[in-house]
């Protein structure tokens, strides 16, 4: 009879690794449909959001703003006629859909004068800020 040893230390990697994929790899994926990647660069004078949504058209995308929530959303939805139906053997991207909000308050961005434009599937977005007022400061004796 042959003895084989078990390699124990290979057991507890490969039993994590799929512990972890199973129980947060997996969700990580599900948690990010729908959501376009973005990317946020800020200045003195501006705040721009890059959001990467690529295969829409600007008709395609909606952008509201109310109550200090900017809101970012598009559909697009592929419309082939019936006669192609029976082409295909698996059909997996007829539609797709993204949403994303933002808090951007009234009082540090000049809503009234943001603007938007689509290039190359990405969606940029700039908003001005207003000017902001010095704050009084001073200091208060205490008697």
């Amino acid at each position: 009879m042959n003895m084989v040893k078990r390699n124990s230390e290979i057991k507890p990697f490969y039993s994590n690794f799929l512990d972890d994929f199973l129980n947060t790899g997996l969700s990580a994926f599900e948690d990010r449909r729908g959501v376009p990647a973005l990317n946020v660069k800020e200045d003195e004078k501006e705040l721009a959001l890059e959001l990467r949504v690529p295969g829409m058209k600007k008709e395609d995308i909606h952008l509201d703003y109310k109550d200090g929530i900017l809101t970012i959303s598009g559909e697009k939805n592929e419309e082939k006629e019936e006669k192609d139906r029976d082409k295909y053997l698996r059909r997996e991207f007829t539609s797709y859909s993204f949403h994303r909000s933002f808090e951007l308050p009234e009082e540090r961005y000049d809503v009234a004068k943001a603007q938007a434009a689509y290039k190359d599937g990405i969606l940029e977005v700039t908003l001005p800020k207003k000017e902001q007022k010095d704050k009084v400061s001073r200091q208060i004796e205490v008697k």
